[in-house]
C-alpha cells in the first residue's frame, strides 16, 4: 500500500509551511503555551449551517486558483469541550490555503454548550460536512478531492464524519446523501474512540466523561459506540492516515497504530507516521518545526 514517509517532510511544502527551527529534545508546547502563541488568521467567509452560536464554518480560499482547488475539511480538537476555540487552528487553515487548498474549518457544539457533546456535535459535524456541497458550488471548489484533517478530538470527529455514510439507512445522523470524502488525516488524535476510551482521563482529565462524548448505554441503545466510533463502521474504503507526535503525552502515538492495526485487518488503506520530537500541540503550531512536516504530509495527500 502507499505510504507517507518522513522524506516528504520539508521539500513538498517549501516556504509556505515554514516555521522556526529549534534544538532537539526541547520542551514540547503545553496547551497554555500553544494558545498564547496563536495569531488568529481571518477567514475569507464565515458561513452558518444552523441557528446555534457554534453552528458555523470558516472558509479559507487559495488565491488565483486556475482550476477548482481541492478541499481540506478541518476539524479542531480541545477534548470535545470549550477549552480550545476554532481560532487555534486558523493559522493552519491560512497556511494550507496559501499553498493552494481550500479549507472548510468547522465549529460544532461542544460539551458545556447547549446541545453540545453527545448528541449535538454529531448532528453538527454531519450538517457542516453536507453544507460544503452548497459552498463548493458557489465557490467552484473540487468536491472530488476532499481530505478531512482532524486534530486531537477532531481526529475522532473527522474520522466519524468521513465514515458517516456507513451508518444504517434512515439513521438520523446519516442523512439522505452523506458527503463522500477521499481521505482522512488524523493529527495527534484517536480515530478509534471505542478502543481508546480508557485514555480519556489521561487526555482530558477527570471532568470529561465518555458518556458526554458517546452517550449513555441504555436498553434501546446497548452499544453507545455503534454509531459514534468509526471503528464500528469498518470497512470504510477511505484512505486514512494518522500523524502522531513522538512525545505526545495527551494522545500517545500508539493510538494511531491501534487504528492502523484494526484497519489493516479490514483491508483498509491505512498508515501511521510518527513525527520525531513532537508533542501534542507542536503538530499544529505553525511556529514549530514539526508543523513543517505535518503541513507537507497534508498537502501531499490533498493535492493527489
Amino acid at each position: 500500500m502507499a505510504r507517507f514517509g518522513p522524506a516528504l517532510a520539508i521539500g513538498a511544502a517549501g516556504l509556505i509551511c515554514a516555521g522556526a527551527t529549534k534544538a532537539p529534545f526541547t520542551d514540547t508546547l503545553s496547551l497554555a503555551k500553544f494558545i498564547a502563541q496563536v495569531k488568529p488568521a481571518k477567514a475569507d467567509q464565515r458561513i452558518a449551517y444552523g441557528p446555534a452560536k457554534s453552528q458555523f464554518a470558516d472558509l479559507y480560499l487559495p488565491r488565483a486558483a486556475k482550476r477548482p482547488p481541492p478541499i481540506v475539511i478541518l476539524v479542531h480538537g480541545g477534548c470535545w469541550n470549550t477549552q480550545a476555540p476554532l481560532d487555534t487552528l486558523s493559522p493552519v487553515a491560512a497556511q494550507l490555503a496559501a499553498a493552494g487548498v481550500a479549507v472548510w474549518s468547522i465549529e460544532y457544539r461542544r460539551i458545556g454548550e447547549p446541545g453540545g457533546g453527545y448528541p449535538g456535535m454529531y448532528e453538527d459535524v454531519g450538517a457542516a460536512f453536507d453544507k460544503l456541497r452548497e459552498v463548493a458550488a458557489a465557490r467552484r471548489l473540487d468536491l472530488t478531492r476532499i481530505t478531512v484533517v482532524g486534530h486531537s478530538a477532531g481526529g475522532h470527529l473527522g474520522m466519524w464524519g468521513a465514515a458517516r455514510g456507513k451508518l444504517p439507512a434512515g439513521h438520523k445522523w446519516r442523512g439522505a446523501d452523506p458527503l463522500p470524502v477521499r481521505a482522512v488525516i488524523n493529527v495527534g488524535g484517536s480515530p478509534d474512540i471505542y478502543r481508546t476510551a480508557d485514555l480519556l482521563p489521561l487526555a482530558c482529565g477527570p471532568d470529561v466523561k465518555i458518556e458526554q462524548i458517546v452517550g449513555e448505554k441504555t436498553a434501546e441503545r446497548p452499544d453507545p459506540f455503534a454509531d459514534t466510533s468509526a471503528s464500528k463502521l469498518l470497512p470504510l474504503g477511505i484512505r486514512t492516515r494518522s500523524i502522531m507526535g513522538e512525545y505526545d503525552d495527551i494522545v500517545p502515538p500508539y493510538a494511531g497504530l491501534w487504528w492502523q492495526r484494526f484497519g489493516v485487518r479490514k483491508n483498509e488503506d491505512v498508515d501511521t507516521v510518527t513525527i520525531k520530537g513532537a508533542g501534542h500541540f507542536d503538530l499544529v503550531a505553525v511556529s514549530e518545526p514539526e508543523w513543517q512536516q505535518v503541513c507537507a504530509l497534508i498537502l501531499a495527500e490533498a493535492k493527489r
